[in-house]
């Protein structure tokens, strides 16, 4: 892409932060007197407001160094300060402060005053495991492993095993009465619209793996554009879990289409493809489907006091609080049912097969952002 040159640069991004600015305004319903945004080339502190000469401050370095996700957060928290200031606080970070960053729905991450200092840290503070988090996921990972084995029954119990893991933690820390902490992540795969088999994955996620999904428009500093990305967003361990399941997924449906159009006398369409696509997502939620009623039939085998209706009583509890979170976030959110998609019989039939022969394998480690990543080869993330 065409380099510009830097006060071109600075003309579109400052326009695009008073956009966001008057955006936020009106998404949650506020009235807020308009700063002068200025960007400047501070990298001690990323993000800051002057009450007196009422100028918000960006520094151009976090919109080189970051997603424009955490641009929009350091933006909030300081649109929270002018909020605060309208409010007759003189506590930066205080209470009153705290508040305004709820109205405005900032992220938990960022209502903190090291946000504006260390963004990196803000987020990576908020989602770091706890010991028994990092116990789980290292479980499950073991489990994993064996599940890539070549055995099929072998395979399968791994994989039902590591769901296994997941369900009892998730009714333990209810059970329990453990805080639980909410987080997000962001898979953005630079594409204007967000295609079926991609939201076929989230809704299967949210099924099957204790998040939540949303998609969403993001501006893209470098591109200079906006693009659909898809948010997960649940309790850490969680989130972790299903960033993993979801690049799996994404990693392995090409492979497998590879695979089945070897065998297709002519050449395969677009429209072959997608029904492939969708044909394995469809086989793979009907395998976890069938596992997941079996594993609330076993709850009290595994010494908890609960029963197959407790548990989705449970769950169901679980998913409201996760809903509670997301309001917190997105007061406002539309949910839209996706419409019909056209498919080719066959090639949907042939990947439904695949699917139901699909489990989840390979390793999963933590990142230094607290992100799961595949290990091996396939760990494209375009």
């Amino acid at each position: 892409m065409q380099t510009l040159e830097s006060s071109e640069l600075d003309r579109l991004w400052t326009q695009e932060l008073y956009r966001e600015f008057n955006e936020v305004l009106v998404y949650y319903r506020l009235q807020l007197p308009r700063p002068v945004i200025v960007l400047t080339d501070d990298t001690a502190r990323y993000g800051s407001y002057d009450s007196l000469l009422q100028k918000l401050t960006i520094s151009r370095k976090l919109i080189e160094l970051y997603s424009w996700d955490v641009v929009l957060e350091v933006l909030k928290h300081e649109m929270a300060h002018i909020l605060a200031d309208s409010m007759g606080s003189d506590d930066p970070h205080g209470p009153t402060f705290q508040k305004a960053c709820e109205r405005l729905g900032v992220a938990p991450w960022a209502r903190q005053a090291r946000i504006e200092i260390d963004p990196a840290q803000a987020l990576q503070a908020h989602r770091t495991l706890t010991e028994e988090q990092e116990r789980l996921l290292r479980r499950v990972e073991k489990l994993l492993s064996l599940a890539g084995s070549q055995e099929t029954h072998e395979a399968t119990l791994a994989m039902e095993r590591a769901r296994e893991l997941i369900l009892r933690h998730q009714l333990e820390t209810f059970v329990n009465q453990k805080e639980e902490q909410y987080t997000y992540v962001l898979i953005e795969h630079r594409k204007k619209q967000i295609p079926a088999h991609q939201s076929a994955i989230a809704s299967l996620l949210c099924n099957h793996f204790f998040v939540d999904c949303i998609t969403r428009s993001l501006y893209h500093a470098q591109d200079r554009c906006s693009y659909k990305v898809l948010e997960i967003a649940g309790t850490r361990e969680n989130v972790q879990m299903a960033e993993y399941v979801y690049w799996f997924l994404w990693n392995q449906l090409p492979l497998l289409w590879k695979h089945h159009k070897k065998g297709l006398s002519q050449a395969a369409s677009r429209l072959s493809q997608r029904s492939f696509y969708l044909g394995v997502l469809h086989g793979f939620r009907h395998k976890l489907t069938l596992q997941k009623e079996e594993l609330e039939q076993r709850t009290q085998s595994w010494g908890l006091e609960v029963s197959a209706q407790q548990c989705h009583s449970i769950t169901s509890r679980a998913h409201k609080n996760l809903q509670a979170f997301l309001r917190s976030r997105y007061p406002f959110l539309e949910r839209r049912s996706r419409g019909g998609t056209t498919l080719t019989r066959e090639d949907f039939t042939s990947g439904q097969a695949r699917g139901r022969e699909l489990n989840l394998h390979r390793g999963l480690t933590q990142g230094h952002t607290g992100s799961v990543r595949l290990l091996g080869p396939s760990t494209s993330r375009s």
